[in-house]
């Protein structure tokens, strides 16, 4: 920046040129004036020699005749004629004047010629003429007028410049600060344009990820805000959804429309749990708050859409979950009920049984003091079948008894203890199970079903938790016995596989039934996922059975199913029980 002492000095500087420049032209000004003046000098004296020498060949012919009258005519008529003459005179050698002219106006300067004219033999005039300058000074005064005139103008031309140039120059330097001003200017609005980016950038980066479907929305319903949630929802970009309606976008949330206007009439959130929607065949829970807009003037509400269908199916299968604890604790403890009478109708069968042999010496001696022998009471039973309904209580009760041990020893919690456990005996009870479960029975009639067993004998013992394979085993071969019947046709089979895969256990439950697509193949371990009716089925059998072989085992679960040639399920152990992780 200038300051003012230089500023000064600035306007000084031209002003002080434009005196030298001026006094440079006033020299040389003075140069042509000189050079001009000695120029018409020459001229003027050109001119006079040559009037001189005419006047002398005039007055040389007149001398020569004598005619001396015509001498003085002839040089008043010349002084006439020339205004530049002042004085002709023409005298003899003796001094005798000849003839005469003088003009009554003096000169301020003049120029004097003599010339000696011979005439005779020792005849000899001299003819004496003298001019004005006059002519010469006025040209001379034109000539310094014009060039003052022009040194003047040159110099008011100089000055109006400079003035003009040092006014543009004091313009540029206001312009110049000015401009530095707005320069400022600007670089503060694009800071601060670049900063309001920033965060406009930041607030969306923040809206986006947030997992919630976030809706502006004004008082007419129109969208003025759309995030990446609403747009992996909707399928409808953003750009594209500005101005739209919101139940154009979200039609099976229409009837929260009316909130909209509540909640800009009362200024206070209003929130609806669990909104039931349909989307592609199923049901699904929203929970939907919307916020009125209540700074800056703005007039509309933020819609906020939460997806809780994960949430309530947890909380459905935690409440059911619940009531399969109370159930296999009720069947725990009748269980434990049956069992006394089941062992007391064994016990009475072993009795019988016992009381009719012929070994022991009190049934002899009973027989006898009836008249009769042990051979001919085991005799008429034997006719009547008696013995075989006998046998049949005592196998109905093993059976039972066995059926009660499996379901306390289902229902047992598990404490995450590995013990040494074969693959076809966990088979052998998932089938007793999956024998008296009275849906299987009921719906599916698991007896029909032809169970095909496969074991490998050079197996042996898998270290693992009984209870939670048994309940992955189970949960496959309902899973294989509910696709039989809903989607196979008779014969219905079910194979039951053991292999030893070196240090791995792998067990297969594979069926003839009706098979599984790409899409269901890829998703069938997911949780809820399900291809059964609502109702029907929870979609976390698989996924269970999965987190129980991969990570409290850490084996590995996978299917297969190649189109309509039924499925196979595949469960891989570790043979020499590593731990849980």
């Amino acid at each position: 920046m200038i300051t003012g002492r230089g500023r000064r000095l600035v306007r000084t500087v031209p002003w002080l040129g434009l005196a030298v420049v001026l006094f440079l032209l006033f020299l040389g000004v003075m140069g042509l004036v000189r050079q001009q003046r000695e120029h018409l000098l020459a001229d003027a004296q050109d001119h006079a020699h040559d009037d001189v020498a005419l006047l002398e060949a005039f007055v040389h012919e007149a001398l020569q005749r004598y005619d001396y009258q015509l001498i003085d005519g002839l040089l008043k008529q010349w002084g006439e004629k020339r205004r530049k003459v002042l004085a002709i005179r023409v005298s003899a050698a003796n001094g005798f004047v000849l003839g005469r002219f003088e003009r009554d106006q003096p000169g301020a300067e003049t120029y004097r010629l003599s010339r000696r004219i011979p005439y005779s033999y020792k005849g000899i005039a001299t003819l004496e003429m003298t001019t004005s300058l006059n002519a010469v000074a006025v040209g001379l005064a034109r000539i310094r007028a014009q060039l003052g005139i022009g040194v003047v103008a040159i110099g008011s031309v100089l000055g109006i410049l400079i003035w003009l140039g040092l006014r543009l120059r004091s313009e540029a330097d206001v312009l110049r600060v000015r401009s530095a001003e707005l320069d400022q200017a600007n670089l503060r609005l694009r800071n601060a344009a670049q900063e309001l980016r920033r965060m406009r950038s930041y607030l969306k980066n923040i809206v986006d990820s947030m997992p919630s479907i976030l809706v502006g929305v004004d008082r007419k319903g129109c969208v003025t805000e759309w995030n990446r949630s609403a747009e992996l929802s909707t399928g409808v970009r953003a750009g594209d959804a500005m101005g739209q309606r919101f139940e154009t976008l979200f039609p099976e949330l229409e009837s929260q429309l009316e909130k909209v206007s509540e909640a800009v009439r009362t200024q206070e959130p209003v929130q609806t749990e669990r909104l039931v929607t349909e989307r592609d065949g199923k049901s699904h829970y929203s929970d939907v708050m919307v916020y009125p807009l209540m700074t800056n003037g703005v007039d509309g509400v933020v819609i906020r859409v939460d997806d809780v269908t994960t949430r309530v199916r947890i909380e459905q299968m935690m409440v059911q979950t619940e009531k399969m604890m109370s159930v296999g604790g009720l069947a725990a403890g009748m269980a434990h009920e049956i069992n006394n009478p089941l062992s007391g109708v064994l016990q009475s069968a072993q009795n019988i049984q016992r009381r009719l042999s012929s070994e022991l010496a009190a049934n002899r001696q009973a027989a006898e003091s009836l008249g009769l022998t042990v051979e001919q009471v085991r005799a008429y039973l034997d006719e009547r079948d008696i013995l075989r309904f006998v046998e049949g209580i005592q196998e109905a009760a093993s059976r039972g008894a066995r059926i009660v041990a499996d379901m306390l020893a289902f229902s047992r919690r598990t404490g995450n203890e590995f013990v040494p456990a074969r693959a076809e005996d966990m088979l052998e009870a998932v089938l007793r199970l999956a024998g008296s479960d009275y849906d299987l029975r009921k719906r599916y009639d698991f007896k029909r079903m032809e169970v095909v067993r496969e074991y490998d004998p050079s197996l042996g013992p898998i270290d693992c938790d009984a209870t939670e394979i048994e309940q992955v085993l189970l949960n496959l071969v309902k899973n294989a016995a509910h696709a039989l019947v809903d989607g196979g046709s008779p014969p219905y089979r079910i194979t039951l596989r053991t292999i030893r895969d070196g240090d791995f256990a792998r067990i297969e439950v594979e069926d003839n039934g009706p098979g599984m697509d790409e899409a269901t193949r890829r998703r069938v371990f997911e949780p809820f996922f399900t291809t059964k009716e609502t109702g029907l089925g929870t979609g976390l059998g698989l996924s269970v059975s999965y987190f129980i072989v991969t990570d409290q085992h850490q084996g590995m679960m996978s299917v297969s199913a190649p189109g309509k040639a039924g499925a196979c399920f595949v469960v891989r152990l570790p043979r020499h029980g590593r731990r849980p992780r």
